[in-house]
């Protein structure tokens, strides 16, 4: 046996393998998050797009926490305020 050729398919099968398990592993916290991130975002978004009321400033808090969570972009103080008090575009 030549002990080059023995070498190269074990690291071969070694980097395959590791590929694999990653790649797996991507996919299976992908494909069950993914969803609901999704879902948590628009009930986010709806709460926001609501004007605000006396008694929703948790509620309201919380859809911007998600939305800056989920999106990855995060608000201004100004901008949470008016989100907080009027609802976009009031």
């Amino acid at each position: 046996m030549d002990w080059k050729l023995v070498a190269t398919t074990a690291v071969a099968a070694c980097i395959g393998a590791a590929v694999g398990v990653l790649a797996m592993a991507n996919a299976g916290v992908g494909g069950i998050e993914h969803p609901a991130d999704a879902k948590m975002l628009e009930m986010s978004v709806a709460i926001l797009r609501e004007p605000a009321r006396v008694d929703d400033d948790p509620m309201r808090t919380w859809a911007i926490r998600v939305v800056e969570k989920k999106s990855g972009v995060s608000f201004t103080d100004a901008q949470k305020a008016v989100l907080l008090k009027k609802g976009p575009g009031r």
